[in-house]
């Protein structure tokens, strides 16, 4: 019975913090005006409902985009945007926190990112390690 109680007890603690520390939940940023897209892909749900697109863009002085558009995907703690050559978080570049869990958005990337070698755009709550959901970029 008390090793059942301690169960409820970490099982409640680990819901209870899934909620805690999330990114804001709606953004509608002015994306960059983009003279080429040079890959895109759609989200795919791993741990967590994940939605939307996401593309690379290039605009007219070549800073190169990481686009967000009509994402969606559940809050957490601790959600990064990683960049990886694979789904498993392994040889992953970090852009950053998410921005949002639902909106329109972007990352400027430096200019040596490889979008051919990191095809992956993942939503990682690193806390747990947890892959919320990725899209594959073509």
């Amino acid at each position: 019975m008390k090793k059942n109680i301690v169960v409820l007890f970490c099982g409640l603690f680990f819901l209870a913090s899934c909620k805690k520390n999330t990114p804001p939940t709606f953004v509608n940023e002015i994306l960059p005006s983009a003279t080429t897209t040079l890959a895109s892909g759609i989200f795919v749900s791993s741990a967590h409902t994940t939605s939307g697109t996401v593309k690379i863009v290039k605009d007219s002085v070549n800073r190169r985009f990481l686009v967000f558009e009509n994402f969606k995907t559940d809050g957490g703690p601790d959600l990064r945007t990683w960049v990886s050559p694979n789904n498993d978080g392994s040889n992953s570049q970090e852009l950053g926190f998410l921005k949002a869990t639902a909106g329109n958005f972007s990352y400027e990337l430096d200019p040596s990112f490889n979008y051919t070698t990191n095809n992956h755009v993942l939503i990682w709550c690193r806390q747990f390690a947890v892959l919320f959901g990725y899209a594959v970029l073509n």
